[in-house]
């Protein structure tokens, strides 16, 4: 049963997401400006990011098997360099994380990210897994490995190196999505689909993801009653600790939650004209969201079909008032062959980066 929901909630995700062979031939190398973008190349499928706080360094994901962790220079608009595999060394917390064994760098797509300062000057990456096993265990479709990993993040001169110190396997081998990270380590995922539900539920209304948490010391990640929406995906946590805010994708909302008590959303906001993909926090203390336009007039591909995830639809970016659920339109961009599938928008200076997972390069727009 589990196997089976496995396969059919991973195809839902590639169809969803544009994962595989559609993602694959949006790539282009064309870096001309379009549609009011403007681009970095290379920068495979950045799903989601994270920014080094007091720099203008982004940590970008990347949504296709061997992508990595990147580095982006948002001041000189480059990218700097491939900080995992590439860099990255071994150092297992087996203390702290158990015996898990370290993932195929080859077969990694990364997904969710979440950075949080640390003792001694360091940070702590966790970032969302789906792929193959480790050394000697036999390569599976579609994934392997569902699991977050977790670095350590040290600044060497003015640039961040990354240590692999652990492992957290998803529990049932759900897929997660996003994940975000209190201040005491304690840890949060999103899943989008439970066993036996679809992306259909989720269209229909019906719960069909959760959160699940981990904290320090405990076996594993553990459903929380109470979060279970239609569709959960983007997902971050208040600064003061209290609250934590999830993306509902299929109603198109943002629910806001109790750490204390997490049984019942408190708020909710509703996002008009777009699908919201990640959230985060910004450093005023908003919420700050975007994703791919409901419609374009080019679009006539029926919703939930990989020919639609792969139309020329816009963007829309928009912050959230956390406490009032108030939400306010950042930036917007048309449909373009060159761009599509938005994924998150960040503010650097003037500047507002979108992500996507369907392209070999970010976004990026000056505001106004």
């Amino acid at each position: 049963m589990n196997k089976h929901w496995f396969v059919v909630a991973t195809i839902a995700m590639s169809v969803l997401l544009g994962l595989g062979a559609h993602a694959q031939a949006a790539e282009t190398s064309d870096c001309a400006p379009a549609g009011g973008l403007n681009f970095i190349c290379g920068v495979r499928h950045s799903e989601d990011i994270v920014q080094v706080p007091g720099t203008k360094l982004l940590i970008t994901s990347s949504f296709v098997p061997g992508g990595g962790i990147n580095l982006i220079d948002a001041g000189a608009k480059k990218l700097v360099k491939s900080l995992y595999p590439a860099e990255a060394t071994m150092r297992p917390d087996k203390a702290k994380y158990g015996s898990c064994t370290a993932p195929d760098p080859t077969t990694a797509v990364i997904h969710g990210l979440s950075l949080r300062p640390a003792a001694g000057g360091h940070y702590t990456l966790y970032a969302v897994l789906h792929g193959g096993g480790g050394p000697g265990e036999p390569s599976q479709v579609p994934y392997a490995r569902e699991s977050v990993e977790v670095f350590d993040v040290a600044m060497d001169g003015d640039l961040p190196k990354l240590a692999w110190v652990g492992c957290l396997m998803m529990p049932g081998n759900f897929p997660g999505n996003s994940l975000a990270a209190f201040k005491d380590g304690t840890l949060l995922v999103t899943v989008m689909l439970s066993p036996g539900t679809t992306f259909a539920d989720g269209r229909a209304g019906r719960n069909t993801g959760g959160v699940y948490q981990w904290t320090p010391g405990s076996s594993g990640l553990k459903l929380l009653p109470g979060t279970e929406l239609p569709v959960n995906n983007g997902i971050d946590t208040s600064p003061n600790d209290d609250e934590f805010f999830v993306v509902a994708l299929a109603p198109r909302k943002i629910m806001a939650f109790s750490r204390k008590d997490p049984s019942k959303p408190l708020r909710e906001a509703q996002l008009e004209g777009f699908t919201p993909d990640n959230v985060r926090f910004t450093p005023d203390n908003k919420l700050i969201t975007a994703g791919t336009a409901d419609s374009d007039a080019s679009c006539t591909a029926p919703v939930g079909s990989p020919e639609r995830q792969q139309c020329p639809r816009g963007f829309i970016a928009a912050t959230i008032d956390p406490k009032t659920m108030v939400v306010t339109e950042v930036a917007r961009g048309p449909g373009t062959p060159a761009y599509g599938g938005a994924t998150f928008a960040w503010k650097v200076g003037n500047d507002l980066w979108i992500g996507t997972h369907n392209n070999d390069k970010l976004a990026y727009q000056t505001l106004k």
